[in-house]
């Protein structure tokens, strides 16, 4: 954070094509800075004036009496490139370019914003923008952009939000803060043609007055650093919220036209979400509850919720939200059943969620009784009370027990309550001030709870994998035997890429000829599959290249007759290495595995259920590479369907530690052949019983050098879509 001290805290502000015009685009960075008092130098820089509201206005950068900490560009697109060169002679380190007209707007104006980074490496500098509105230090009162929010004040806090959405961001500054959020610091970071959200996120784990992280993103550049950054502030006990939008066809379009950043597959985003710990919001509301749960730092032990309300409704409402959101709400200690039905009403339901009926609003003494005894129950981690909308005097004594019991159990107490707030203010002032997280309806009070879980189970998690380490190897030998080349690699050839990295194959051969092919089934005494070989040909099975359960010699010679015959007939210019004669394995569940590697994420790797479950029902998981065996686990007990590898219904269980093992050397794969893998898979791997290991039946693997001749495949010019339906529609009928 200490790079960007400068930045937040400038001691002078240089708007180059500054205006007269205070309520101009170049005239506001001024306007807003002195109405909030700013106290550095304000440095207008146009060869028009001698004077900017009150200021010298100096006719070029180089007249300049310094070089400033921070330069607001708002000129036109066409003049922005050497007004940043001057700045970068002048010394100059941060540059906000409000201009827009870059890649947003077409090639010509990627290729400005391209020159634009350039000269920024060439100088040292950071950019935040272009087609950005600037930034805010909420905390000290220093405002840098232009619009109406950059005039309006909000209440400080510790929530530091990236936006890259200028008005949007705005508005959700606005929001935020209307729901009760103070602010740290708010960034519109634009274009990010140099300094990304990601620049600043990673900073503001460091920055002690922040302790929540946000973000709207359209989509990150540097994607493959999220991870990373993520699983950081877990360990700095920072959470991360993040709102990620483009996440339907129509989506992903207009973020990439907006700001000119790559959508990306949504399933990889929410696999980098769930390795770093990071909670996914869909909305300012969202946002704004579970940042409210989150500024406290007041964490749970665990998931289980007591659910307190005056009202049954409220609490069927709450539970519902609780479960959806990982929270269990589980039966209290029997000590505690008994000890509370000494106190509340005979007709008081004395369970979970508890009712203890409107008799509350007559004695505040049964909120004590029940919030301490609650909170001293072994089986409770947090507590969520719906007050519906008691008021009156009693709503103070009620709120002081709320917040006596917290701090005295170091309990976590999440609060719905609906009162006119003319009628209990005090009652909210004091909950606020103890940092007791407040709602307006019990769902959103649940939300705020299963986003404190989610943060402390991912912190846990981080740290149980302190000790993991992912496997790691080297085969030079295969990346050599990749490079350069420009067809998909046959199966045959694919599987002994696995093989290299200890993924176990089918037994199998590679015919040349049908007597070959007999000799190699005769070995095998058993049925076997048959599968034409050719680059040429990646869909075996529209080619007629494939024949099932084959068994005995004439049989065999004539498979591989028409199977040559089949292929011929389909691709004429076909290069046919043979028929791979293979064993036929049965009494196995089929998966698929994957590896796709992403031009934002890099190496990802996948598992789900092969065959038509992959088609239909999409039940897959995906990792960013490289993994460490936990999350190997956990991607595979994620899948809806994993209780049938589990021994669901008296069925013998699949040997699960095989499959762990397979991904394990499957992300060893893919970060050793990132620069020349594109895109494997193995669809299916027969999984057999356990201790019986796994068999790769079918592979296939792209090299990186091909991703300009499979257009679906470039995120650039393809329709966005899912890596599931990216699997699907590939390799799916071999």
């Amino acid at each position: 954070m200490s790079s960007f001290i400068p930045f937040f805290n400038p001691r002078s502000v240089a708007v180059i094509g500054a205006s007269q015009d205070l309520a101009s685009i170049s005239g506001q960075p001024i306007a807003h800075l002195k109405s909030k008092g700013y106290t550095g130098e304000i440095l207008p820089v146009n060869p028009r004036y001698s004077e900017v509201a009150g200021h010298r206005c100096y006719p070029d950068v180089a007249s300049l009496p310094m070089a400033p900490d921070v330069a607001v560009i708002a000129v036109a697109a066409r003049r922005v490139a050497g007004a940043l060169a001057d700045l970068g002679r002048k010394g100059c380190r941060f540059a906000v370019i409000l201009s827009s007209g870059f890649a947003e707007a077409g090639e010509e104006g990627a290729q400005a914003q391209r020159n634009i980074a350039g000269t920024a490496r060439e100088f040292g500098m950071r950019v935040i923008g272009p087609n950005c509105q600037g930034y805010m230090n909420i905390s000290d009162g220093i405002h840098v952009g232009f619009g109406a929010p950059y005039g309006a004040t909000y209440p400080a806090g510790h929530l530091s939000l990236t936006s890259q959405s200028g008005a949007f961001g705005n508005s959700i500054v606005m929001l935020a803060s209307q729901e009760g959020i103070g602010f740290r610091h708010y960034v519109s970071t634009g274009n990010e043609s140099v300094t990304t959200s990601l620049d600043f996120m990673d900073a503001m784990i460091d920055d002690p007055q922040t302790h929540v992280i946000a973000g709207y993103v359209e989509g990150f550049q540097d994607a493959h650093r999220l991870v990373g950054i993520g699983q950081r502030a877990l360990r700095a006990g920072k959470p991360m919220l993040v709102w990620k939008v483009g996440t339907s066809e129509a989506g992903a379009r207009a973020a990439a036209s907006h700001t000119a950043n790559l959508g990306g597959a949504m399933a990889l985003y929410r696999a980098a979400f769930r390795q770093a710990g990071i909670i996914e919001v869909n909305d300012v509301g969202d946002l704004a509850d579970c940042a409210k749960a989150l500024l406290p730092r007041r964490f749970p032990r665990g998931n289980r919720l007591a659910v307190v309300t005056i009202s049954g409704g409220a609490g069927i409402a709450m539970a519902d939200r609780a479960s959806e959101g990982g929270l269990q709400l589980p039966a209290l200690d029997a000590s505690t059943v008994s000890a509370l039905k000494q106190v509340l009403p005979s007709f008081a339901a004395v369970a979970n969620p508890l009712d203890v009926t409107a008799s509350l609003l007559a004695d505040a003494s049964l909120l004590k009784v029940t919030l301490e005894k609650l909170a001293d129950d072994p089986n409770v981690d947090m507590i969520g009370l719906a007050l519906a909308a008691a008021s009156g005097k009693l709503a103070v004594e009620l709120a002081r027990e709320i917040v006596r019991v917290s701090q005295e159990r170091d309990m976590p107490i999440l609060v719905a309550w609906n009162a006119d707030p003319a009628n209990v203010q005090e009652a909210y002032d004091i909950l606020d001030a103890a940092g007791i997280p407040r709602y307006q309806s019990p769902v959103r009070c649940a939300r705020g709870a299963s986003a404190l879980w989610a943060f402390e189970a991912a912190r846990t998690r981080i740290g149980q994998q302190s000790g993991e380490k992912p496997l790691v190897l080297h085969r030079p030998e295969v990346r050599a035997s990749i490079v350069g080349r420009r067809t998909d690699l046959t199966e045959y050839e694919a599987k002994q890429v696995l093989s290299a990295y200890g993924i176990r194959a089918t037994q199998e051969a590679l015919a040349a000829n049908a007597s070959d092919a007999v000799r190699m089934a005769g070995a095998m005494d058993a049925p076997v599959v048959m599968k034409i070989q050719s680059t040429d040909i990646p869909h075996k099975t529209e080619a007629g290249g494939v024949r099932l359960g084959v068994q005995g010699d004439d049989a065999v010679a004539l498979a591989f007759d028409e199977i040559m015959r089949n292929a011929r007939a389909h691709a004429p210019q076909a290069a046919l290495d043979g028929v791979l004669v293979q064993e036929m394995v049965g009494d196995a569940h089929e998966l698929i595995l994957g590896v796709n590697n992403d031009p934002l994420f890099g190496p990802a790797v996948m598992v789900g259920f092969g065959g038509i479950y992959a088609e239909v029902m999409k039940d897959v998981s995906f990792r960013i590479a490289p993994l460490v065996r936990s999350e190997a686990e956990a991607m595979l007990r994620e899948l809806r369907a994993f209780p049938i590898l589990d021994g669901a219904r008296g069925r013998a269980r699949a040997d699960i530690d095989a499959v762990v093992d397979t991904l394990m050397h499957l992300s060893a794969l893919a970060i050793d052949l990132r620069d020349v893998v594109h895109e494997l898979d193995i669809n299916p791997l027969f999984v057999k019983k356990a201790g019986e290991g796994v068999r790769a039946g079918d592979a296939l693997a792209r090299p990186l050098v091909q991703a300009h001749l499979h257009p679906r495949l470039h995120p650039q010019v393809a329709e966005p879509q899912s890596p599931e339906v990216a699997v699907a529609a590939t390799h799916t009928d071999r």
